[in-house]
């Protein structure tokens, strides 16, 4: 297996001492970039028949190039208009690029775009090959390399070397190695941790070879990877294992960030990935269509981007149709930055700090470029200040303290693991951190059982706090008896925030605190209704879960408060509260019953009765499983409230 599935090599070679860079090219179509890295390295990296037919180059191609003390894996990318999103493609993890101009031609529009696509991408360092120069005389050229500095003026090839060359003649190839090896020294230096962190590959092939299988290609962005490693294929969280590897046509036993990998697979059929698709160490990356992005308009785009603009993103060697939601405001004009929310229509992965770039599909033009905040983001309302504070904190201009911090502030109240905050901050052990802030009060760990905790920031409790009790001291106003409410209702007008689990969650955290009572799908301000003393408060909560445990045998009054000792004179007060506040319900003067009690006591008799014929209070008395004592005031409190009509000894239902 090899990136051209030719399975030549020595299985088991050791592993290079060299220090593994991408190389990528950049320009516009047929200013020689391929005719230059096979004067580089002798590679012809046009492998199609097309491109070898046409004469351009359709897909990236790829080479390699050893300059002691490195080992630069080379990517060709498209220079044509119609296949900038392959150039994309290909632009995933190059640490330095060649931009490429033809004496002959300068620059040109493609020249443009790719400098502009460039600004976005993490790319640390650059030089320029002026190509063919055999055919141009002195003057022109200096015209050319005047122009090009002019176009590269604010980009990474400001103050880039720029070497003149000939494929034809071999004028300045020599040179431009030397340029390469001074670049790539210059990368060196910032170059990321390669034996502790997660691996990662962003596929740009995939094929089957005869004997092999599955074989994926494309640069190590992070990490390394070893022969029987255990890997995930994203989106779509597939486990596959590693059968054996291979970096520019020699088998190795692992590579490492930087270099590019052909990676046999087990476990997964070929027709099971597309182009786009990304492996990585477990738990690493995770699927989500909302991004939250820092973004910057391209000086060059002639269309403002607009508040639920369509939009094309490229993200690692995939691109997806997404929708742009502006954070704050409603338009952003050619040079403008500012926050934005991008909804994918499929799911993404990707991390923090990661590049992207935006492109228009009509017309075909890049419009955008920016950074990945927060991978797998909540919807973010439109100017909700708050939560843009805590992505301004995101940026790489903050520390990671503060990173972890806003992390846990845009999460709400889902309750971020650390893998996650790891995800939406690039701090790979963030626990030191969120022990900080927790001691600094900036972060709560609310303990919620005895197994389970959440984490959540003081501001986003103290917003979630105001809601809820604005709702409940309207309800408290408007029942001054009552201790308590039902926690449906509470919960509908609280949907804006969360759904459901999550409102349960917030509901917990502020049990957790002393602002809020919890009990029995009931929910009310612990500072407002009937104040009780915590004697009275723990009677009245222990005849609640009576009523509602023992049903239709529930103990009467006089019960009650035999078993209330000497808070026996407080029973009757409670369950006037109780009753106020919608849990009991009154049947008789010596009979309560939970209204869960009573729902169910009205749903066995709608069915019992449907048949339209009357029931004696004994037949009511059997179906209910009761006796008398129960059944007879039972029975009252229906003919009361109209849920039946007695005639003579027979009830119906009313209807």
């Amino acid at each position: 297996m090899t990136n051209d599935a030719n399975d030549t090599a020595a299985a088991g070679a050791p592993t290079p001492t060299l220090v593994p860079l991408i190389l990528g090219t950049a320009g516009h179509i047929d200013h020689g970039k391929t005719a230059l890295i096979q004067a580089l390295t002798g590679t012809n990296t046009d492998r199609l028949p097309e491109e070898q037919k046409r004469g351009i180059t359709i897909e990236p191609g790829f080479a390699h190039l050893s300059i002691a003390p490195f080992k630069l894996g080379i990517v060709d990318v498209p220079g044509h208009e119609k296949f900038v999103r392959n150039m994309l493609s290909g632009a995933i993890g190059m640490d330095l690029v060649m931009l490429v101009v033809a004496a002959d031609d300068s620059v040109k529009p493609q020249t443009l775009e790719h400098l502009d696509i460039l600004r976005y991408l993490d790319v640390k360092a650059g030089l320029i090959a002026i190509t063919k120069c055999d055919l141009v005389d002195e003057e022109l050229l200096e015209l050319v390399e005047e122009e090009i500095k002019d176009s590269c003026a604010g980009t990474v090839f400001e103050s880039a070397p720029c070497i003149c060359t000939s494929s034809e003649t071999g004028q300045g190839i020599e040179e431009l190695k030397q340029a390469i090896c001074d670049q790539s020294q210059a990368v060196r230096s910032s170059l990321p941790d390669t034996e502790n962190a997660p691996f990662r590959l962003a596929i740009d092939r995939c094929f089957s070879v005869a004997g092999h299988g599955t074989v994926v290609t494309g640069s190590v962005t992070s990490g390394q990877l070893q022969v029987d490693d255990p890997i995930v294929l994203q989106p779509g969280e597939i486990d596959v294992r590693v059968r054996s590897l291979q970096n520019h046509d020699s088998s190795v036993t692992r590579v490492v960030r930087g270099e590019r990998a052909a990676i046999n697979l087990a476990g997964i059929h070929p027709d099971q990935i597309t182009k786009g698709m990304e492996l990585a160490s477990p738990e690493f990356l995770s699927p989500h269509n909302t991004l939250t992005v820092e973004l910057a308009v391209s000086p060059n785009s002639r269309f403002p981007l607009k508040n639920h603009m369509p939009v094309r993103l490229h993200l690692g060697t995939a691109n997806y149709p997404a929708a742009l939601k502006l954070l704050e405001q409603d338009e952003l004009l050619a040079t403008e930055q500012g926050f934005a929310q991008l909804v994918v229509d499929s799911p993404v992965v990707c991390c923090w700090n990661q590049p992207f770039v935006l492109r228009m599909e009509s017309p075909a033009m890049t419009i955008a470029g920016g950074r990945i905040l927060d991978p797998s983001a909540i919807r973010i309302p439109f100017q909700d200040e708050q939560q843009i504070q805590f992505v301004r904190q995101l940026t790489s201009d903050h520390s990671d303290l503060e990173r972890v911090e806003a992390a846990v502030g845009v999460s709400r109240f889902e309750n971020p693991a650390e893998t996650d905050i790891t995800r939406s901050t690039g701090v790979d052990s963030p626990g030191s951190q969120l022990q900080t802030l927790i001691e600094q009060g900036a972060i709560l760990r609310v303990e919620l059982t005895a197994s389970s905790s959440q984490l959540v920031h003081v501001k986003t409790l103290e917003s979630a706090r105001q809601h809820v009790e604005k709702i409940l001291h309207k309800l408290h106003n408007d029942n001054p008896l009552s201790v308590n409410f039902d926690i449906t209702p509470v919960r509908e007008r609280l949907s804006f925030l969360a759904g459901e689990s999550v409102l349960n969650r917030i509901f917990s955290l502020l049990q957790k605190q002393g602002v809020l009572q919890v009990h029995m799908g009931r929910i009310g301000l612990k500072s407002r209704g009937p104040k009780l003393t915590k004697n009275e408060t723990k009677l009245l909560e222990r005849i609640q879960s009576t009523l509602e445990q023992q049903g239709l045998e529930a103990p009467l009054v006089k019960q009650l408060q035999q078993e209330a000792g000497n808070q026996a004179g407080a029973v009757m007060e409670l369950l006037k509260i109780a009753e106020a506040g919608g849990s009991v319900i009154e049947i008789s003067d010596q009979l309560y019953l939970s209204q869960a009690t009573v729902e169910q006591v009205q749903n066995t008799l709608v069915k019992y009765m449907q048949d339209g014929h009357g029931k004696t209070m004994a037949e009511i008395r059997d179906t209910l499983g009761t006796t008398r004592k129960y059944a007879v005031p039972l029975c009252e409190y229906l003919d009361r409230t109209g849920f039946t009509i007695r005639k003579d000894d027979l009830r119906f239902l009313q209807r």
